[in-house]
């Protein structure tokens, strides 16, 4: 019996145990932890549209307004696989309460701040709470529902509300900014935190313990160094930002790839590791890991280089920026409501590769606009191919997520979610890595050149949409890995 199919009778993934009637749990639990998904990834992004009115009001500094960011990401990616593990040990719904609860607190602290200092310790405490919420969210979902229809469909709106909060958080924050206040960017998180701390009490069951099965500890040492590694990782990621000709962060980019080396030759022989590595033997997990990285990669990178292109060559103000990108997010809502029925028709595998070459031919008419037009880009044609490329997001991660979830058993269903939501983020942080440093370059050297700042702006885009671009071939290439593979796996099958 190979790895693959032991995975799957272990996660009940099965035709008969996958269909049977008593497998059905209700649709109030995604509901909870769906929304909660959508919170995180909005709070990711929310905050780009607010940076100038923060600056002004607080008097904060270039360093306080990019930390205001990064101190999110950092938390958040780095304390997944912990999250993970927390829920684990101590229980999905408890710890999915302390995300919650974490994160409203710490939504007062930004929203009420009077200087940066409380500002990006609020934001850092607001990542925290985003990862064990976000952790045990996912795990909560894989061992809720255990048939393949409930399953696929919980997946598939609970990682298509990710990206719809991801992209909806540009539109939200420009319009909170525009009429409102800025604090009200993180101070509106306090009452939804609130109603959905309620709603989970009511939904949720609490996990109750096999008293036959070993008890899961936590692991605190090695947590510690894994979540030092990963911090190291993140941070490097965002340092890259600025340039890559800079020594510091590969410096610690390599501290954290040495540290991690070592947490995993521990981890190899050990009975009870807190790293999963046994689901990266996997064929369909590991693919599916690499793909996040790009999906995750082409998410940040686009929501990046659309909001600069629309403010930095078109002009808009970030008002009418968050409606620029309105279509963007239309597209993510329409493919992710129509990925269950054309799934049941075509199957997950090419609903992946269909999004990867509908994003890279985007991509790649983007890419080929802006170089030829500059700023004098039609922006109606720069919306419409950027709704178009919002249609290609969902049908990458709900399949990623579908192949991943399917192979982690329930008992590391906290760990295993982390681990696929580690692999999420660092494409997330890698993704901005690429793309911001390779278009703020360009630009500078066409203001170099004499350029105007908006065509000079427009050519540093259109360099990034080609990075982007190469990443899209490199993620089509994954899809075609994994068709395959489900195709050889089919065969032995039949």
């Amino acid at each position: 019996m190979t790895l693959e199919n032991e995975s799957r009778q272990q996660t009940g993934t099965s035709t008969a145990a996958g269909t049977a009637d008593t497998d059905r749990q209700p649709w109030s639990i995604l509901a909870v932890v769906g929304v909660a998904q959508m919170l995180a990834m909005l709070d990711s992004t929310v905050v780009n549209v607010a940076l100038p009115s923060i600056g002004t009001d607080l008097g904060a500094s270039s360093q306080v307004l990019q930390w205001t960011i990064s101190g999110y990401v950092l938390t958040y990616g780095s304390l997944l696989l912990f999250g993970g593990r927390l829920a684990d040990a101590v229980g999905r719904r408890r710890v999915f309460l302390l995300g919650v609860a974490l994160f409203a607190a710490a939504s007062v602290g930004a929203g009420l701040a009077a200087g940066g200092t409380v500002l990006v310790t609020s934001r850092v405490v607001q990542g925290i709470g985003a990862a064990v919420l976000s952790a045990s969210a996912l795990s909560i979902i894989i061992a809720t529902y255990r048939s393949d229809r409930q399953r696929n469909v919980a997946l598939t709106v609970w990682s298509g509300l990710g990206v719809i909060g991801a992209t909806v958080g540009v539109i939200f924050g420009g319009l909170v900014v525009e009429y409102i206040s800025w604090r009200w960017v993180f101070l509106a998180n306090v009452p939804i935190g609130v109603v959905l701390a309620l709603a989970a009490l009511g939904a949720v069951a609490p996990m109750h313990r096999d008293p036959s099965a070993p008890r899961l500890a936590l692991r605190l040492p090695t947590a510690v160094m894994v979540t030092f590694a990963l911090c190291c990782v993140s941070y490097a990621f965002i340092d890259l930002q600025d340039g890559l000709d800079r020594a510091r962060p590969w410096v610690i980019l390599l501290v954290g790839a040495a540290v991690l080396a070592a947490v995993v030759g521990y981890e190899r022989r050990s009975v009870d590791p807190l790293l999963p590595l046994f689901l990266l033997r996997i064929k369909t997990f590991a693919l599916a890991c690499a793909g996040m990285v790009m999906a995750a990669t082409l998410l940040l990178g686009s929501l990046y280089l659309g909001s600069n292109y629309f403010q930095g060559a078109a002009g808009l103000s970030p008002l009418q920026t968050g409606f620029a990108l309105l279509p963007l997010c239309a597209g993510s809502l329409i493919a992710a409501f129509g990925i269950p029925s054309v799934a049941a028709k075509v199957g997950m595998p090419r609903i992946y590769l269909g999004g990867v070459l509908v994003q890279f031919l985007s991509i790649a008419a983007l890419a080929m606009l802006v170089w030829n037009s500059g700023a004098a880009a039609p922006t109606g044609v720069v919306i419409a191919l950027l709704g178009v490329y919002g249609l290609g997001l969902p049908t990458m991660f709900v399949p990623l997520y579908t192949f991943g979830a399917a192979e982690i058993p329930e008992q590391h269903s906290g760990t295993g979610s982390g681990l696929l939501n580690t692999f999420n983020e660092a494409g997330a942080g890698m993704g901005l890595a690429i793309v911001a440093p390779i278009a703020a370059a360009l630009a500078s050297t066409q203001l170099a050149r004499g350029a105007s700042p908006a065509s000079a702006e427009a050519h540093g885009i259109a360099a990034g949409f080609t990075a982007a671009g190469v990443c899209s071939a490199i993620a089509a290439g994954i899809a075609v890995a994994i068709v395959l593979a489900f195709r050889t796996t089919d065969n032995a099958a039949s």
